[in-house]
This record gives C-alpha cells, sequence and structure tokens, in this order.
C-alpha cells in the first residue's frame, strides 16, 4: 500500500488531546479515525466505540497499518490477542500524546511499520523509535528485500538465520536462476545452479551456510534455506459451460503438485474473455486469492500453440485458449506445462518473461 491509501490505514486516539494529534496525522496520512464515543462529535469523519479492546479485535485485519496515539502499554494489551505471524499481522505505530515520538511496535520490515513511522518522524517533526537489529546495525533486512521485490516467503521461521548471519557479517548465499535479485545481488554471494546441486562442491547438512533460494519449483532445497517464491508462473485455463468449481480448482492444484510447481509462485489464471461469466472459474481464481486475465480472440489467435484444437476452434474460433492464454499472460514467456486435460478443463503453464 501506500502511506496515503487512506482505506488501509486506521488512526486510533482515546483522549482529547490524543485526537488533536490524531487529526494532525491525518492532514498527512489520510486514515480512518477511531475514537471513543466519549469524544463524539468527532471534528471529522470517524469510527466511534464504546470498548477499545473489542473495536480492535473487530477491525484488526481490515487495514494493513494502524496508528495508535495512546501508551504503549496500552496497545500492547489489546492487539496482543490479535497478533498472527509476522508475515500477516497489519503494521503497528505507537505515538505518545505529546508527539515526541512515533513508535514501530509490530511488522515492522513486513507490514511496513518501521517506514511509517520514518515517514511520520519526517513530516511531523518527531522522532523515530526503531527497535529491529538489521535497522540499528544498518545491514540487509531480507523480509523488506522480498516483500519488496514481491517474493512470497515460504518459510519465515529461516529469517532468523539469514538475519543473523547478516548481522554477525557472515556471508549468505543467495541461488537465484531467474535474476529476481540482480539489484540487490551485492549482498550475497550468488551460486550458480552447477554449484548449488553438487553438495561435495558447496557443502551439505548441518554443513550448509545460510542460503537464500528464489524458485518456483517444489524440490529439496539445504536445511538452512529460506525460501522465496517469485510469481513467475500463469496457468492458463479453459473449461466446458457451467464446470464445477471444486473441480477446476482440484484440476489446478493436482498439476501444480504433479509438475512439482509451487503454488505460492502462481501469478494469474489466464482464459478468453467468453469465459469472463464463468462462476466455476472466478470462484476457484478467488478461493486461491488469483486475479483473472481476460484475451480475446485476436490476441489469442496470435499465439502458435503446440497443441492446437480443431474443436476448439469449431466452437470458439481459436485454435487454443490455455497455452495461448498461458503465453500471453506470461509477456510470452516459456511454457512449461503443455496442455493437460481432464473431462471439462484444460490448463497450461507458462514461465513469466521477467525480461
Amino acid at each position: 500500500m501506500t502511506l496515503y491509501d487512506s482505506s488501509q490505514l486506521a488512526i486510533w486516539a482515546v483522549t482529547a488531546d490524543g485526537l488533536a494529534l490524531a487529526l494532525k496525522v491525518r492532514e498527512a496520512f489520510p486514515g480512518i479515525l477511531h475514537v471513543p464515543e466519549s469524544l463524539l462529535p468527532c471534528p471529522a469523519p470517524c469510527f466511534s466505540f464504546s470498548r477499545l479492546a473489542d473495536c480492535v479485535k473487530d477491525r484488526f485485519f481490515l487495514f494493513k497499518e494502524h496508528i495508535f496515539i495512546m501508551s504503549t502499554g496500552i496497545v500492547v494489551r489489546v492487539i496482543a490477542p490479535c497478533i498472527v505471524s509476522k508475515t500477516t499481522d497489519p503494521a503497528v505505530v505507537v505515538m505518545d500524546e505529546t508527539g515526541r515520538h512515533v513508535i514501530s511496535l509490530l511488522s515492522g520490515h513486513i507490514g511496513g511499520a518501521n517506514r511509517l513511522a520514518v515517514a511520520i518522524s519526517e513530516k511531523l517533526q518527531t522522532t523515530a523509535v526503531i527497535t529491529t537489529a538489521t535497522d540499528l546495525q544498518q545491514v540487509p533486512a531480507i523480509d523488506v528485500i522480498a516483500t519488496d521485490n514481491g517474493l512470497h516467503i515460504e518459510n519465515p521461521e529461516a529469517i532468523k538465520t539469514i538475519s543473523m548471519a547478516f548481522l554477525n557479517h557472515e556471508p549468505v548465499y543467495l541461488f537465484d536462476p531467474f535474476h529476481r535479485l540482480d539489484a540487490a545481488s551485492a549482498v550475497f554471494t550468488a551460486i550458480s545452479s552447477e554449484d548449488f546441486f553438487s553438495p561435495p562442491t558447496f557443502g551439505h547438512g548441518p554443513a550448509y551456510p545460510p542460503i537464500v533460494v528464489i524458485d518456483d519449483r517444489l524440490m529439496q532445497f539445504p536445511e538452512k534455506s529460506l525460501i522465496l517464491r517469485p510469481k513467475s508462473l500463469i496457468a492458463g485455463m479453459g473449461c466446458n459451460r457451467n464446470t464445477r468449481t471444486s473441480e477446476i480448482r482440484e484440476f489446478l492444484l493436482k498439476k501444480l503438485e504433479q509438475f512439482a510447481l509451487s503454488l505460492d509462485s502462481l501469478n494469474c489464471i489466464a482464459t478468453i474473455d467468453i469465459k469472463s461469466d464463468e462462476i466455476g472459474l472466478l470462484e476457484a481464481a478467488q478461493s486461491l486469492h488469483l486475479p483473472i486475465r481476460f484475451f480475446t480472440k485476436a490476441e489469442l489467435s496470435e499465439i502458435s500453440s503446440p497443441n492446437p484444437s480443431e474443436i476448439v476452434n469449431h466452437h470458439i474460433g481459436v485454435p487454443s485458449v490455455c497455452e495461448a492464454a498461458a503465453v500471453l499472460a506470461s509477456n510470452k514467456g516459456e511454457l512449461i506445462v503443455a496442455k493437460q486435460i481432464s473431462p471439462n478443463v484444460t490448463l497450461a503453464i507458462a514461465r513469466n518473461n521477467f525480461s
């Protein structure tokens, strides 16, 4: 999100002084004010509550960022029951009522609380309090690097291993066959595919050094690997009219597993525009939190498919839907899974052409 997306930012105050500061904060960082009923009427549009803890519980995950203007102790107590994971929790920043300090309390890296705290301090001429070790020691924060480059963190428990290596000024190795972190390559020691898949050369078992792996394939990685999944895969799909959601979803998941490809690397589903009202396809994409891209017959016809279908061409007017859609949506990338067929679904998978 951007710092100015008001629908993603909640600003909380519980006293008159806190509300006065909240109104100043809101001028620079538009968000939805949350105030107790005792402070009504509010000078600006707001959401009112009778009990802070209950309101925070109900609305914690409705926003990506929270600014609480109150004591840190109060905030810790009200958010504690809501905290789930460092990869999913929203950013939480705390300010004292005088505006002297702005504290990054929760999700400093992935959630962006550190950045938000610094931005507020610069705008309101206050002091940002950042306590994450990597920021204090000015070493790379791998979770920030991953988030900034659109990489899904598959095993966040391994972040600590990588961070400790950076803090101790030890080498952190990088296996990045798709060149997703070329811009940050200076902080890593790169590993070639030849070395990576040759344990006697690179080390093995407990001897493996900390390593960051960026790959969309399912395979056995070294023990200390932090696995980052690039959004590199496109699922081109076609289906018969009124195909069930479960059949479409299960066929897709089955084929990803069969070809050892990570669901976390799936970028989107692609198909022909006449399927824009296909309920099963729309619901399958929604259940997997994936967008769908639709292409016209003219666009699909420009792609040479390795497995054209006369039947599809006769009924729809294009020789290929799933393969052509996958290639188009991947910026004419590599087709890594040719057309797969079930009684009602067709599927092809392409790897994105990042260049």
